[in-house]
């Protein structure tokens, strides 16, 4: 038996060896073992058929953020990003469970824009945990503030799960950690499935103090090839990687590595001061 057949038979888990292709890895690390303060991160892995950009935006109420977004394509829209007040939202598809599943109640919709023009911190969110996720399509957020970090599994029919993390590290694939929020059994793919086990293992062998260098390092890993690995250049690309340090003093800090189809790869570096957060609504970083 190969290591990645031993690894699927160690989750235990009800897979689908097709790896769907809506796919991300979110990760993240709180508390006093960082020495850049709360980090997090995300590579986005997606059908490299569209363009993304790095935009301000300012909505006609609440906060402005800085998001990543996705021009075109099938899926156009918000990714990632961060407000004015340092609170940061990513996503990853809910892709354990079929697309006529996730979009069936038209009623639900996205919540990451809301959580961003609304909300000052984790506290904010925890406190309108309701109102936010419970008409939330299924999705998987990880949120963080200088304080820490927030995972949320957005499930069925209004039910989701939070988990803050004060301390220590978090990761996040494409399936549910508890099925309690879901009303049937998910279908988790071997990429997914794979991936979490490799953050997992990347987060927990770190021996030193993390820095933000250390998820570049991670967002590059290619452990376990082309479709499977956290860098991903198989069925899917990895598009960008969203990475951010969140110090208790001094502004935040954006390390974007922008991987759109057909163009050289581009790297962002942009550090969130009140200079920063005084330039124009657009496009900061080209289609």
């Amino acid at each position: 038996m190969n290591h990645k057949l031993v690894l699927l038979c160690l989750f235990g888990l009800n897979f689908q060896l097709s790896s769907p292709i809506y796919a991300c890895t979110l990760w993240g690390v709180a508390g006093n073992t960082s020495l850049d303060g709360t980090l997090i991160a995300k590579n986005r892995d997606w059908t490299p058929n569209h363009q993304q950009s790095l935009r301000l935006q300012t909505p006609r109420i609440g906060y402005r953020y800085l998001g990543l977004f996705a021009d075109d394509g099938h899926f156009k829209g918000l990714k990632a990003g961060v407000n004015t007040q340092g609170l940061v939202v990513l996503s990853a598809s809910a892709s354990s469970l079929p697309r006529s599943i996730r979009e069936a109640d038209r009623e639900r919709h996205g919540v990451m824009a809301q959580i961003l023009q609304n909300s000052a911190s984790l506290d904010d969110v925890t406190a309108h945990a309701d109102d936010l996720f419970s008409k939330a399509k299924p999705v998987f957020l990880l949120l963080a503030d200088r304080y820490g970090l927030m995972q949320v599994e957005v499930g069925q029919h209004g039910k989701y799960r939070l988990q803050r993390i004060d301390q220590g590290t978090v990761a996040h694939t494409n399936h549910y950690l508890d099925e309690s929020v879901l009303d049937q059994p998910q279908h988790v793919g071997m990429s997914s499935a794979i991936r979490l086990a490799r953050i997992n293992a990347l987060l927990a062998e770190h021996d030193t103090p993390w820095q933000r260098d250390d998820f570049t390092l991670i967002s590059r890993d290619k452990n376990a090839g082309p479709d499977n690995s956290l860098w991903r250049l198989g069925k899917a690309h990895t598009l960008a990687s969203w990475q951010m340090a969140l110090p208790l003093q001094g502004p935040a800090r954006l390390h974007l590595i922008l991987a759109n189809p057909n163009q050289p790869e581009q790297l962002v570096d942009l550090t969130l001061d009140s200079k920063f957060w005084r330039q124009m609504d657009g496009v900061l970083a080209p289609k």
